[in-house]
């Protein structure tokens, strides 16, 4: 399945409801991907863009899209500059191709985005211009004077004779030199269908028509695939060749075993098991969630962190198993304590007697023959449970860093924006064990590096967002005079600036603690309490799961949660 011309044509018709409306927020959630956040008639609203080479297509999305792309890339940066706080003007789509171009005026400079434009400040227009062609699919940002600012992917003269490279001038695609189906003619079906299969005739003939259309067409016109047994077919197939451009969007999709195999803005009524779809969008959404994963991170969180809540409710039984072993101890003492009193006191203690006083304590000799025996009872005793408590603080202490190792894991996982972070934090538990991996295991490739931040003097800041990124940015990416911070006694980033061995400015040491706190549990207090060492004074817990250290904090500083983007 493709998107075709058809597609998007209702696509664009849905898309009408964000002309108006304010992009807040710009993502990539992929290499190939740029998602928009809209604010327009009163509710936000997300938009999906994606060149992927077989999964290219534009449509409205009822999830907010994953920040798969940590790092500040040179296209985010412009793609924020140009659209975050311009107003979309329009949605358009030229006639039969699957090319979408919104058009996106922006009024003035602002440095931040919830500074106020300047009213008085020049309008500055750009279009974002997305091209669905498989292999050839590209999204183009394009300024007012129709010179390319930068695209997902950068086409050079040597690959296409139509290049795509910022500075250059922005070509259209070139029409195909096909007939128009709004204007088919019996004559000219005729022509084009005279010999071979009809559905791919129509496809080679006429323009904006995919297989699975011709395939509609064809069926709608004869109720078959081919024209044995009409004496004219024409006439009918081309007026089903226009009504199907010229019909209102009906979208209908094609469900097998819990999945869409099928999808079309009309009904499809040459499949059988079609039903109609709510949405053209909400259809596209639906069947390209399973192939390339834009805006599902939330249901993987879910996920993972109902599989992490099992595993800590197991830890946290076990811990409290052997902290009631461990309050046998004191029994131990008791006993040893006991026979080792009734030894010492035994010439005091006369034939018959029941209870022995000593230190204003009372030991009840009970029904043994003598107190020899009622000794030598307390000492078999307390080996029988010395031999059965053996390593229960070992046990008991390795219960409580795994804990504090899965209660890390789930603070991390709340602060992942994601899918490629929520996944890292998924490999990482299936390393430690917390998780059980689900069929077959995950290529560790697909782990994502740590942030990687440029501070306002260009000092280089790196931001752990998982247990694994946490050691690496601590023991890897940091060398021992490196300045280290995290948020106090709140699970969270391990943050480090590579100072190399000088005070980092306090501009900068104010950013790398607001990154500490953003990335922590404490994400949505006004002020955090963040704690400053040098790295030679961060130690791994022995024993401990990944990420969980010990350290002498310097100095400590308060910071408001700050993103870095």
């Amino acid at each position: 399945m493709y998107v075709d011309a058809l597609t998007i044509s209702a696509v664009v018709a849905e898309l009408a409801g964000i002309v108006g409306g304010r992009i807040q927020r710009v993502t990539i959630p992929s290499r190939l991907s740029i998602a928009l956040e809209v604010y327009a008639a009163h509710r936000r609203s997300h938009v999906i863009l994606s060149a992927h080479p077989r999964h290219a297509r534009i449509h409205l999305s009822a999830a907010k899209p994953s920040r798969g792309v940590g790092n500040e890339t040179p296209l985010l940066l412009l793609l924020r500059k140009y659209l975050v706080g311009g107003v979309i003007t329009a949605v358009t789509q030229p006639a039969l191709e699957r090319i979408v171009t919104i058009s996106i005026a922006r009024r003035g400079e602002m440095r931040n985005q919830e500074e106020a434009p300047d009213e008085d400040a020049e309008i500055v227009r750009t279009e974002l211009i997305i091209e669905v062609m498989e292999q050839r699919s590209n999204i183009v940002l394009v300024n007012d004077a129709n010179i390319i600012l930068d695209c997902v992917r950068r086409v050079p003269p040597a690959l296409s004779r139509r290049p795509l490279l910022p500075h250059e001038p922005y070509e259209s695609p070139p029409a195909q030199a096909k007939r128009d189906p709004r204007h088919a003619t019996a004559d000219g079906v005729a022509a084009a269908c005279a010999t071979g299969d009809l559905a791919k005739a129509l496809v080679a003939a006429y323009r904006g028509l995919s297989p699975l259309a011709a395939r509609e067409v064809v069926v709608r016109a004869l109720g078959r695939a081919d024209t044995a047994g009409v004496a004219d077919p024409w006439p009918a197939l081309a007026a089903a060749l226009r009504g199907l451009f010229e019909a209102p969007p009906q979208p209908s999709l094609v469900m097998r075993e819990a999945a869409i195999v099928a999808f079309a803005p009309y009904a499809l009524t040459h499949l059988a098991g079609w039903r109609a779809a709510d949405a053209m969008s909400a259809t596209l959404e639906r069947f390209y969630d399973a192939h390339e994963r834009l805006t599902n991170h939330q249901q993987r969180r879910d996920a993972l962190r109902a599989q992490l809540g099992e595993r800590r409710e197991r830890a946290a039984r076990r811990r409290q198993a052997l902290a009631g072993e461990l309050e046998r101890t004191r029994d131990m003492d008791r006993l040893r304590w006991e026979g080792e009193m009734i030894f010492a006191y035994l010439h005091t203690i006369a034939p018959g007697q029941h209870t022995l006083t000593v230190e204003e304590r009372t030991i009840d000799l009970g029904a043994a023959r003598t107190p020899t025996d009622a000794a030598r009872e307390r000492f078999r005793h307390y080996e029988r449970l010395r031999s059965a408590l053996a390593g229960v603080p070992e046990r008991l202490r390795e219960a409580e860093l795994q804990l504090a190792g899965i209660d890390e894991m789930l603070a991390l996982l709340e602060l992942a924006d994601g899918f490629d972070e929520i996944e890292t934090i998924m490999l990482e538990a299936i390393d430690a064990g917390y998780v059980t991996p689900p069929g077959r295991r995950r290529d560790a490739g697909r782990r994502q590096a740590p942030l990687r931040v440029a501070a306002s003097d260009g000092t280089t800041i790196y931001v752990g967002r998982s247990a694994g990124q946490n050691h690496q940015v601590t023991f890897r990416l940091a060398s021992s005079d490196d300045v280290w911070l995290h948020a106090r006694d709140i699970p969270g980033a391990h943050v480090v600036i590579k100072a190399a061995g000088r005070a980092p400015a306090p501009q900068v040491l104010n950013e790398a603690a607001g990154l500490a706190a953003y990335f922590s549990g404490a994400r949505h207090e006004a002020l955090v309490t963040v704690d400053v060492a040098r790295r030679h004074q961060v130690r791994r817990i022995r024993g401990g799961p990944l990420g969980l250290v010990s350290y002498h904090a310097e100095t400590s500083v308060r910071a408001a949660p700050t993103p870095p983007w």
